[in-house]
């Protein structure tokens, strides 16, 4: 492809998502009995950009609004939950403070004030009164996280369902494969110091605390988005190659990663300098 037809694929591949979020924000700024915006999904489905573009979105729109991530209700580490291995879980519910989360959406839809914590991922503790919220009857709270459409959050919060509205999110290529693992491979590895090996290890943890986690609510949503880009294999290819192989010759993961390389040498590779500045795949590359 040249360059004309490269920057048309992606603008394309792009235009879709963009317009689904363009869809919600007006949708939410008709409905101001909507209070609450909840978005879940995997890990490595773009959670914090949609969160982002949403909001600024919604406030284009007419209506301010006020971003919440539920990493902030994490337990502090003497009151962690922990494996048998002794690392810290931090994929289950019962990692976050359930009913700090309830009392903050209550006082939300009610228009009180919500005392929304911090957590401090270096000293491993909340600051519980770290911002007080009081959304008036224009503005709108959107909250995102892993467990963002668990019903456990609502349970005994009356009048809820009226005033929120769910998105679930996940990246599906209709090909049987798994982009999120890809994004997560690349990102890791320059982000995160995370190697091959690590988040090989990590994945099979990860996918099995979805099933229970967000899987099982993803038909409560009002709307699922694929965030999977047709063009980003092409972005994502090269680096992830990189990364694949420098694998230990005797790993476990050795076969699967030789097989997705395979896969990958095929694709025709596109420079990551071609994607958008305010791409949701910005998450996942190399700057």
């Amino acid at each position: 492809m040249n360059e004309r037809e490269i920057y048309h694929r992606i603008e394309n591949d792009e235009k879709l998502y963009e317009n689904t979020l363009e869809k919600i924000a007006e949708y939410i700024c008709r409905d101001y009995e909507i209070r609450i915006v909840l978005i879940t999904g995997g890990s490595c489905a773009g959670k914090t950009t949609t969160t982002k573009k949403l909001a600024q979105l919604i406030t284009a729109c007419g209506r301010h609004t006020h971003t919440i991530s539920l990493d902030d209700f994490y337990r502090n580490k003497e009151d962690s939950v922990y494996l048998p291995d002794g690392t810290r879980d931090i994929e289950t519910i019962n990692s976050l403070e359930v009913g700090l989360i309830k009392e903050c959406l209550m006082n939300l839809i009610r228009g009180r004030e919500a005392q929304v914590p911090r957590f401090d991922f270096i000293t491993q503790r909340r600051i519980d009164n770290y911002e007080q919220i009081v959304l008036d009857p224009t503005e709108v709270a959107i909250i995102e996280g892993l467990h963002a459409l668990n019903p456990l959050l609502f349970e005994g919060v009356a009048g809820t369902e009226s005033k929120m509205y769910k998105i679930y999110l996940n990246a599906d290529d209709q090909q049987g494969g798994d982009p999120r693992f890809i994004r997560r491979l690349v990102r890791d590895y320059y982000y995160r110091g995370s190697d091959a090996e690590a988040t090989y290890c990590q994945w099979d943890k990860v996918k099995h605390n979805e099933l229970e986690s967000i899987e099982a609510f993803k038909d409560t949503s009002d709307i699922k988005i694929n965030t999977y880009f047709p063009y980003e294999q092409a972005v994502l290819a090269a680096p992830a190659i990189e990364v694949l192989s420098q694998l230990p010759i005797d790993s476990v993961h050795k076969p699967e990663a030789e097989k997705l390389m395979e896969t990958l040498t095929k694709v025709e590779p596109i420079p990551a300098s071609y994607v958008p500045k305010n791409s949701l795949l910005q998450e996942f590359i190399k700057v």
